[in-house]
Formats: structure tokens, C-alpha cells, sequence
């Protein structure tokens, strides 16, 4: 009995030594990565304080405020979550309300629940292994009645290569909604159901380099994009797209997506409404599709049609729509 006492002691003793020496690089390397920002003038401020003992490692970092270029995010506080006895897996908790500031634009984001978790590979450099995240009843309003609303977003990712450079994606919204602003433009006459049905995408991103504990200093780039699915229903607004899409000599996008739109002049006005498609050129845009819409099958309200990335130019079938951007 006297043994059995001596032994849970001790380990008592070695697993509470363990627990003090990881919170205490835990704390360090967050400092340390706090400091660096602050030097470069990305972050401001902050307090960290570290709790969980004997079973986790709680840290919370506040306020935070971040800025990179013309981005800046701020929120009163971020938890970051480990288990003491699984250091590979990281819980990342948002508070209610933040704030996105989009080249000067603020953006107030509010939600429930906003969390997400990662599980990284057993290795010094710490490559991503795959997330998960989850939102319940977020809004994202820029003000003047302009915003959307959702009742769940989801989102995961998953590494399927050995060398962690191709990624499943795949994400979800439910409930979308949006402001009366933004819906009287895309729907002015109604017709269209309150709330959208779902959003979804299913793809594989391809980068050229692991996304590890380097990627502040030496972010990966996105070089190729298997789009295998992504769809919209809207009442009986449907669109859908698949394709390839990759990185060209030029570092430009380079590539084909084919789209089938049913009820296609909605998506227009949805387009316009939301700044995917400038006013001035809706009325060309929709002379233009219509006349696809007639050659492309017998249903005039569905359009199927292949948005191509080639050249360093985007055309919509025969139409320029702009410049293919850089990656």
C-alpha cells in the first residue's frame, strides 16, 4: 500500500512538473510571437494570461488588435485551448462581437458561438494537419443596411498528401440572410424566399509549401484548385460550378470552370447587388447572356456557360470580364 502511495505521488509530482514547464514555454513562445508582431507593427497591445492546470492549457490573449496593410482585425479577447495530454491539438475560441476593417471599410461580426480547432503533425516545424469551424448565428454588417446573416457556417480542411500540400476543403451555410438593403437590390420584386437555402463548396487546394509554424514569415501560395463542387439554392435559383483552376508561368490564375445557372438574370441581380458585377455593365452583360442562354439549351432562364482564365484575361463564354488576377 505504502508503495502504491509512493508511486501515485510521484507521478502526481512528474505530471504536475510537466504541466508547469509546458505552461511556461507555452507562455514564452506566446509572449515572444506577441513581441515580434508588436515590433513590426502588426499587433497592438495585449495582456496574456495562461490557467487549465492539471488538464489543459488555457491562454487568452486581450484585447487583440492586428493590422496588416489594409486589413485590421480587433476583438476584446482570444482563448486559445490545449489539452496538456494531446499538445498536437489546438482550440481557438472568438468572442461575440469583432470588428474587420477592410481597407477602411468596418465590419461588425457578431455570433453565439464562433470556434475552431487544429491538429497538427508530430514534428518540429508543426505542419497542419487538418481544422475544423464552426459559427452559429453570425452577421457581418458594414453598416447602412448592408450585411448578411446566417444561422451556421462550417468549414474543414484535411491534408492528403504526405507532404501536407494538397488540402480537402469543404465548407457550409445555412440559413443566409440577407439585409433588406442588399435583398431589395438583388430581388426587387420579391419573388425569392427570405432566407437562401444552402451555400456549399467541395474542393482541393494545392500549395507550394506546408502550412507549418514558418508560414508568418514565409506564407504558402496557393497553386492549383480542384473545384469539384460549388452550389447555391435559392428558392428556384440554383448555380452550380466545377473545374480546374492553376497557376501559370505568368503567376496568373490560368484555367476553366463550367457553370449551370437555372434562373440565371437573379444571379445577375445578386451579382450587381453584392459588387461581383458593376451597374453600368449589367444591362450588356444581360444582352449578352441571353443570347447564350438561347444557344445553350432550350430552357431560356438556365445558362450553362465556361468562365475560362487564359492569357491573363477572365471571359464569361465570349465576354471580357476582367484581368486574371496574380497568385
Amino acid at each position: 500500500m505504502r508503495a502504491l502511495l509512493w508511486i501515485t505521488t510521484a507521478a502526481a509530482v512528474l505530471y504536475g512538473g510537466y504541466w508547469v514547464a509546458g505552461s511556461i514555454a507555452m507562455r514564452r513562445g506566446a509572449e515572444a510571437a506577441l513581441a515580434d508582431l508588436q515590433t513590426q507593427g502588426i499587433a497592438g497591445p495585449a495582456e496574456i494570461t495562461l490557467r487549465g492546470f492539471p488538464s489543459r492549457f488555457d491562454l487568452t490573449v486581450e484585447p487583440v488588435a492586428l493590422r496588416s496593410g489594409a486589413v485590421e482585425w480587433s476583438a476584446p479577447f482570444v482563448q486559445l485551448f490545449m489539452l496538456a495530454y494531446r499538445p498536437t491539438h489546438l482550440i481557438a475560441v472568438w468572442p461575440h462581437e469583432q470588428t474587420l476593417t477592410l481597407a477602411g471599410l468596418p465590419l461588425a461580426i457578431t455570433s453565439t458561438d464562433m470556434r475552431a480547432s487544429a491538429v497538427v503533425g508530430v514534428s518540429g516545424d508543426l505542419p497542419l494537419d487538418r481544422t475544423v469551424f464552426i459559427a452559429e448565428d453570425l452577421a457581418i454588417n458594414a453598416g447602412a443596411d448592408l450585411g448578411v446573416s446566417l444561422t451556421e457556417a462550417r468549414m474543414a480542411t484535411r491534408a492528403t498528401d504526405a507532404g501536407r500540400l494538397v488540402h480537402d476543403l469543404g465548407a457550409e451555410l445555412l440559413g443566409l440572410q440577407l439585409s433588406p438593403g442588399l435583398r431589395n437590390a438583388a430581388d426587387p420584386a420579391g419573388t425569392l424566399p427570405e432566407v437562401m437555402d444552402s451555400l456549399r463548396l467541395n474542393a482541393a487546394l494545392t500549395l507550394d509549401r506546408p502550412l507549418d509554424r514558418h508560414a508568418a514569415s514565409a506564407p504558402p501560395r496557393p497553386v492549383a484548385l480542384d473545384l469539384r463542387d460549388l452550389s447555391l439554392r435559392w428558392g428556384d435559383l440554383s448555380l452550380t460550378a466545377s473545374g480546374q483552376l492553376d497557376r501559370g508561368a505568368d503567376g496568373r490564375l490560368q484555367g476553366r470552370i463550367d457553370i449551370d445557372a437555372d434562373h440565371w438574370r437573379e444571379i445577375l441581380a445578386l451579382a450587381v447587388a453584392t459588387g461581383l458585377v458593376r451597374k453600368e455593365l449589367a444591362p450588356t452583360y444581360a444582352a449578352a447572356l441571353e443570347q447564350l442562354a438561347a444557344v445553350s439549351g432550350n430552357d431560356p432562364d438556365r445558362l450553362q456557360v465556361p468562365l475560362v482564365l487564359s492569357g491573363g484575361w477572365i471571359t464569361l463564354g465570349p465576354l471580357p470580364i476582367g484581368i486574371a488576377p496574380r497568385i
